[in-house]
């Protein structure tokens, strides 16, 4: 088992501290031993204040893990607990993780003293991984641009630590640029920055970081890891009243899949189960599918739906399909189902047969039914996209079945739209059964 101590503070909006350093380390299955520093009183987007735990207190934490090599430092909240950790690092010669948190991230001070104590502390440490703000008062250096970036981090690596991980969120730009320099060499990993101010991003930098250290993986390599999971984190953030990471959104990931997986068949399985005149009420000329995705939280891309790989076609048996259903089976449904998500709460989506029957039926059964003219959409523009907008343009929310009546080249076609499996069998059943 590998495992790693987090020392700092107790963050009740969960999105950073202690409680984020737990998960991260779950989410690289390193057991993480939190000793608390300091209460602070916050939420993911203002901070009211905190209160440091006496050192007695936190020395009586840390004592029966002094033997773990790895010490992930956040907020110390005084002098006399930062030199009472430093002090015992020293003494059993841990490998400390320093991320040098004086300021919360949402306002307020997490550190009440010198910040020129935080030098002492590099100086026996392994690793540090700042942001810009806090490099520039470590280094009473001003940065401005990657190249204040590498003299910054050459200048802190000359403190003490053999590697740096310097974060360059704060630079400015558009672009983002992060720099990892390490026993002379550096790297520059240069990305996109997501459009949300996440809380505890450097937190979950650090313990990314410490708990690949953990784990054995070399220090250059374990730092691109960690920046690559905490980017992630900005793209899976949950919002609570302010974002925070989610540290377990990959756990979360596999177990929705596999439910998504399970349901899907069996939704399938059904289908084919038809006879042969209920199946041809449903089936279109070019074929039936179903698109089944994961929750929003987790899914971002046609990778994260599941499909029918060409479709399910009529055959004098009843509908059956080419392949075994799997992610990203079906471009075109997925892209319906993702765009239909900007709009309302759905997970599932399926094309049918287009007949004024069975948009009777629907229309009979209490649905939202709306049309729209494929001879109206622009040339270049994504039909699933298009159809979706132009529905909502009609009924000023997301309806429940979009159809149309064709176009040169295109067969006419009905698509429903329903929050999980069950909703949409019951739409299905209602063409059945007219």
């Amino acid at each position: 088992m590998w495992r790693m101590v987090t020392i700092g503070g107790i963050d009740p909006s969960g999105g950073a501290g202690v409680e984020l350093d737990v998960k991260v380390g779950e989410a690289f299955d390193v057991h993480v031993h939190p000793i608390a520093t300091m209460i602070t009183y916050q939420t993911p987007t203002e901070y009211y204040g905190g209160q440091c735990l006496d050192v007695s207190t936190i020395v009586r934490q840390i004592q029966p893990y002094t033997m773990l090599k790895y010490w992930k430092t956040g907020a110390l909240c005084n002098e006399e607990i930062l030199r009472t950790i430093l002090d015992l690092s020293i003494k059993n010669n841990n490998h400390l993780i320093v991320d040098p948190v004086l300021k919360a991230g949402v306002g307020g001070t997490l550190f009440d003293g010198d910040p020129n104590a935080y030098r002492d502390l590099l100086s026996h440490a392994f690793a540090v991984t700042p942001n810009i703000p806090e490099a520039e008062i470590l280094t009473n250096v001003k940065v401005k641009d990657e190249d204040d970036m590498l003299r910054v981090a050459q200048r802190l690596s000359e403190m003490g630590p053999e590697l740096v991980v310097l974060t360059g969120g704060h630079l400015g730009d558009s672009k983002l640029v992060d720099v990892i320099y390490y026993k002379g060499n550096y790297a520059l990993l240069h990305g996109s920055k997501v459009n949300i101010n996440l809380h505890g991003s450097g937190s979950a930098l650090a313990s990314a970081l410490t708990a690949l250290l953990a784990k054995g993986e070399d220090p250059f390599i374990a730092a691109r890891k960690a920046i690559g999971f905490t980017r992630l984190l900005h793209k899976f953030a949950r919002d609570v009243g302010g974002y925070v990471p989610d540290p377990l959104f990959s756990h979360r990931l596999a177990i929705a899949r596999f439910e998504c997986h399970e349901r899907y068949r069996a939704f399938i399985k059904w289908l084919e189960s038809l006879p042969y005149e209920k199946a041809k009420k449903i089936a279109p000329e070019v074929g039936l599918n179903v698109a089944c995705s994961v929750p929003k939280e987790v899914s971002r891309s046609v990778g994260t739906v599941m499909g029918v790989p060409g479709r399910l076609h009529l055959t004098p048996n009843g509908l059956r399909r080419l392949e075994c259903p799997w992610w990203g089976g079906s471009d075109h449904m997925a892209r319906l189902l993702l765009s239909a998500r900007k709009y309302g709460e759905v997970n599932v989506a399926m094309n049918v047969r287009y007949s004024k029957e069975n948009i009777q039926a629907l229309k009979e059964a209490g649905y939202l039914v709306v049309e729209v003219d494929r001879s109206k959409q622009p040339r270049g523009v994504k039909t699933m996209g298009w159809v979706v907008e132009e529905a909502v343009k009609k009924t000023g929310r997301l309806p429940d079945v979009i159809y149309d009546r064709g176009y040169y080249g295109k067969e006419a076609m009905i698509r429903l739209l329903a929050k999980d499996l069950c909703d949409l069998k019951q739409m299905v059943l209602a063409i059945l059964n007219y």
